[in-house]
């Protein structure tokens, strides 16, 4: 090679690194963000939008941006994921330029731009990806990184901002957002409302509504809540009660944190059909409408549930908003936080409730989920744009990190742990930090090494699998981790149980680097163990077959709950790994439902009944034990003088009624000829009328006809119309209505959706509904991008959560092998969902071989 020839290749290198360092790709990518928060800093917007009265009319909009720029490169961009159309005007101080738009970008030219304070006004229409519109009301959702669907701006957690918002809006409806309302100017036909300015907000956390809702003050919080439940004696029951547990919730944060509430207001809006049970924008949280306004038979998981999502949100406020992660790689933290604090809150409440057995039924087996699959991942996940934002989240973020993090507590000691979380609040107040930012923060409090910790649970996936086997003198038993090949120490405490039963039995398990736990003067055989007795511990328990076949056997003659718990949940991993009978399991569920009381356990053991049930047996085993199911269900549902139980019972009951006295009895409970003692709500009511039209029950076309007649909540009226053609008998009606779940317009209901989804696939309809898997397989890159962060995952349940065959699993396989450039997050997804149908198809298979 020359030096000409060098030095030509040289400059040609240097010109490609260049175009590289400035290439405009879609989303938010990592590098830009980490250039802009370099860069920008005193950040401010100044919104306004004029909202029309007609959802079919666009919204006129305009948006100032006040920054402090240094070290400007070439181009500066700011994010607007809409029609570039939608770009009227652009000026930047105070001079209009050409507007330049590039894929999801607005684009400034640096001689523009000048060291220091920047003006940059847009005025637009906005984009309404994110705007959820309605007839009569509309709200954002801007989580992850979704505000850039709507206005530009920079939309990245840690480029926190003021916001001031101005809507202009129709004259009978209200308006609510982050700031309080400042003035309402009332002279037009329309109505503007001016709000304050924010506290420093990432985009995800900034947020309006307007709309037709009603409203209720609560003077003794200064709270207002903002819903549209036309039901009053429904909202004058619930009121109260959310008053109250958000009251409780702030107080006892406040305590906890030593910080005061941090925002200058607090007010919740109630939505029909919110995407998600909340969201925790601060000052101006938003709930799904249903999860709060609760039916008078509602049982204590769902009160439970209800108080558990309010101090989730509220805990938010500290833990998320007040101190927000810097890059979605983290979101985990905030969730962690707010569940973990939740739990922490909801205590006292429910003081009849066993809160350790709460906490065990509410998180493990969740996370259980997600761990025993191909798709499990760390709870800290790489992240390389935030356009995939949506991916990280579920029930590895939401169930498995509050279970590390109650590790993590019992390592520390409580009083330490909180010290160290006080402080880190303290020190990041209004400004953004990352997992590693806390853990430095609690190593100031703590001996222990938390790096170890912090590389097996939060950082490497899955889980351990533990095992025993007697010493080669049979002196002893070991107890130790047989997947560790990479070296990864799972730091945990737990318990064994060596002889079935409740007195003098335990032995303490503490897993250590490289060393297994030996254990003398126990039953040295190995016969007569439980495994992670009452399931503190956290991963797969392996036993021996004569040891499994006790535990189902003897799982009902333990007193303490979380003793029959741990046992059930060791029980069901034993069962989804083919080493226990699902026949024989459900039978044994069916006579555990005649004596077990608590309610937790009840819901827990109601849910794996449906399972096995629908996936686990075969179609001619589910024809034999259907009337067996029906009669024990109907029974216990008669007996049971606790409401809570009843509603858990009854819920299992709609599910698998099969039999023909079983389909009866559901029209019964439709016409309220019958009870139960139950408080049936509309909504119940609904639910039979679909369970009876899926079974194609006699009349069941005249009873969905009656029933959507005397609806008359509208919201609620628009959700079944739009359901019912899912239910049709006529394959053609489903055939058609889920090509129209193809155009992204159709699926602005979310939560309709994924019902309707389900229908589609019910069981029932699993010879003719597996044609639909591999069309619904290939929407999921695009729902990745058009739909909300959960609604991926929930299409892939909705579509695969009760397959049992080979064909359905065969599609999926399919699908894999065609995709084979699929991001590695979706992939994860789609494993997480199928592994229940590769374990039922493998389960299934064998016993139908087995019964020939």
């Amino acid at each position: 090679m020359t030096l000409d020839k060098s030095l030509t290749f040289l400059i040609i290198l240097g010109l490609l690194a260049c175009s590289e360092k400035n290439k405009i790709v879609p989303g938010t990518s990592l590098e830009l963000a980490i250039e802009r928060k370099n860069n920008i800093s005193n950040l401010k917007y100044a919104l306004y939008f004029d909202i029309p009265l007609l959802q079919k009319d666009s919204i006129p909009a305009s948006v100032t941006i006040r920054f402090d720029l240094k070290n400007a490169s070439d181009v500066l961009q700011l994010d607007f994921n809409a029609s570039p159309e939608n770009i009227k005007k652009v000026s930047v101080n105070e001079k209009e330029i050409r507007i330049v738009c590039e894929n999801e970008h607005l684009l400034i030219d640096k001689k523009y731009l000048k060291d220091g304070a920047n003006v940059v006004s847009v005025e637009f229409i906005a984009g309404e990806k994110a705007l959820n519109r309605n007839p009569d009301y509309l709200y954002t959702l801007f989580v992850p990184s979704r505000a850039a669907s709507c206005f530009p701006v920079f939309d990245q957690p840690d480029l926190k901002a003021i916001y001031h918002l101005e809507l202009n809006i129709p004259f009978d409806w209200h308006a609510v957002s982050n700031g309080k309302i400042i003035s309402i100017d009332s002279s037009g036909n329309k109505k503007r409302y001016s709000f304050s300015d924010t506290k420093p907000t990432s985009t995800y956390q900034f947020a309006f509504t307007a709309g037709k809702f009603f409203k209720a003050f609560d003077p003794e919080a200064n709270m207002t809540i903002y819903y549209r439940e036309t039901d009053t004696v429904k909202v004058a029951r619930n009121l109260p009660k959310i008053f109250e547990l958000h009251r409780k919730a702030l107080g006892w944060l406040k305590n906890y944190t030593g910080i005061q509430y941090p925002y200058e207001k607090f007010d919740f809006v109630l939505m029909p059909a919110f995407q998600f049970g909340g969201m925790e924008h601060p000052g101006n949280i938003f709930y799904r409408e249903r999860s709060l306004f609760l039916d008078p038979s509602a049982s204590v998981n769902e009160e439970l549930g209800r108080a558990g999502l309010i101090a989730h949100e509220t805990a938010h406020m500290w833990f998320g908003n007040l101190v927000t992660m810097k890059w979605f790689n983290d979101v985990w933290l905030k969730e962690v936080f707010a569940n973990f604090m939740a739990s922490k809150i909801v205590d006292p409440d429910f003081p009849q409730i066993n809160h350790k057995l709460r906490f065990l039924m509410g998180h493990y087996p969740s996370a259980y989920a997600i761990d025993r699959s191909e798709g499990s991942h760390p709870i800290q996940q790489p992240l390389d744009n935030l356009k995939n934002a949506g991916s990280v989240y579920g029930a590895i973020i939401y169930q498995k990190a509050p279970i590390m993090m109650r590790n993590l507590e019992s390592l520390m000691g409580e009083d330490d742990f909180q010290k160290g979380l006080q402080e880190y609040l303290v020190t990041f107040s209004y400004e953004n930090a990352t997992w590693d930012d806390l853990v430095n923060v609690l190593k100031k409090y703590t001996n222990q090494d938390l790096e170890v910790w912090n590389n097996a649970w939060i950082k490497s996936k899955g889980m351990p699998e533990i095992t025993y086997e007697p010493t080669l003198d049979k002196k002893a038993i070991e107890i130790k981790v047989i997947n560790d090949s990479n070296g990864i120490t799972w730091p945990q405490f737990f318990y064994y149980d060596f002889k079935f039963n409740e007195k003098d039995h335990l032995k303490e398990i503490e897993i250590k680097r490289g060393k297994p736990a030996l254990i003398t003067g126990s039953d040295t055989a190995g016969s007569n163990v439980i495994p992670n007795y009452q399931g503190r511990g956290y991963g797969y328990f392996l036993a021996n077959e004569t040891s499994r076949n006790k535990m189902l056997e003897s799982v009902n003659q333990f007193n303490d709950p979380e003793v029959r718990a741990g046992i059930w949940m060791n029980n069901w991993e034993y069962l989804l790994r083919d080493e226990l009978d699902p026949l024989l399991t459900l039978q044994k569920l069916l006579l555990t439902l005649e004596k077990e009381k608590d309610p937790l356990l009840i819901e827990y053991l109601s849910d794996k009944i449906g399972i096995i049930f629908w996936q686990f047996i075969t179609p001619a085993q589910r024809h034999i034990i259907s009337k067996q199911i029906d009669d024990t269900l109907f029974e216990q549902i008669a007996l049971s003088t606790d409401k809570s139980l009843k509603r858990t019972l009854f819920n299992c009951y709609k599910n698998v009624a099969l039999s023909q006295e079983g389909i009866i009895n559901l029209k019964k409970l439709w016409k309220d000829e019958i009870t139960l003692g139950l408080e049936l709500s509309e909504r119940d009511h609904i639910q039979l009328a679909y369970e009876l039209a899926v079974r194609e029950a006699e009349g069941h076309e005249a009873i969905l006809k009656e029933q959507l007649e005397k609806i008359t909540n509208p919201d609620r009226k628009a959700e079944m119309e739009f359901i019912i053609p899912s239910l049709s008998p006529d394959a053609a009606v489903r055939d058609t209505f889920f090509e129209s779940l193809k155009i992204k317009e159709n699926r602005t209901h979310e939560p309709w959706v994924l019902d309707a989804q389900r229908y589609l696939n019910h069981p029932l309809r699993a010879k003719y509904s597996t044609r639909y898997v591999k069309p619904s397989l290939q929407l999921l890159e695009e729902m990745q991008k058009t739909g909300d962060i959960f609604f991926p995952k929930g299409w892939l349940d909705a579509t695969l959560g009760e397959y049992q065959s080979g064909e359905a699993a065969e599609q999926v396989r399919a699908y894999l092998a065609e995709n084979p450039g699929l991001r590695q997050d979706l992939k994860n997804k789609l494993l997480q969902s199928t592994d229940m149908l590769f374990r039922a198809e493998r389960i299934v298979k064998k016993d139908v071989n087995n019964s020939k």
